[in-house]
């Protein structure tokens, strides 16, 4: 296995990535974090691009379903899922994710991919379970806006945190602070 520890937060090196980029191992962490399990929960990932948010829940001991719908996405994440042996633990679908049935219901619901938001969170809501919890991550001040606003309409009062990651590396001998672009986390649970 690529990863001998409980922790989250997988180094990206591990990692395949997909053309829709990687979530930093951070993020991944905080995401996780915010999910508060216990580790036997089922959790749907939608627009999982390279599937490592899939990957770390499954490795915590999570049932997941991960949905994609860019066939080169869904290849890195096919490969990343079987590099860490978890063809087991995680259901792979490819669609959209307005128009995918699902069987399950879920604790938690993480949107990597926030396309056609308002559609999915129709298709997906009702299988959220009462008390479960949606994480929204979000690069895009529009997208902040919007996954605010859909989640209002459901009865749902969203946090939200910015997290904003600076990563040292060398400069001319010394120590300088990479940026890299912030991400926002909304999420809250069903009552």
């Amino acid at each position: 296995m690529k990863w001998a520890y409980k922790s989250p937060g997988i180094p990206d090196s591990l990692f395949s990535r997909s053309k829709a980029g990687l979530t930093r191992e951070e993020i991944r962490a905080i995401i996780v974090s915010k999910a508060q399990i216990k580790g036997s929960e089922r959790i749907l990932d939608v627009g999982t691009g390279s599937g490592s948010v899939s990957i770390e829940f499954a490795l915590l001991g999570c049932d997941v379903t991960a949905v994609e719908k860019d066939n080169d996405n869904f290849e890195t994440a096919r490969r990343n899922i079987a590099d860490f042996g978890l063809n087991d633990k995680i259901e792979l679908i490819s669609g959209e994710m307005e128009d995918v049935k699902l069987s399950h219901n879920f604790d938690v619901i993480f949107f990597g991919g926030t396309d056609n938001l308002d559609k999915s969170l129709d298709n997906v809501f009702k299988h959220l379970k009462l008390g479960g919890r949606i994480i929204i991550a979000a690069v895009r001040l529009e997208t902040v806006v919007e996954a605010i606003n859909v989640l209002k309409s459901r009865g749902i009062n969203p946090e939200v945190l910015n997290i904003c990651l600076n990563k040292g590396k060398d400069l001319g001998g010394k120590t300088a602070l990479a940026p890299s672009y912030p991400v926002f986390l909304i999420y809250g649970a069903k009552e």
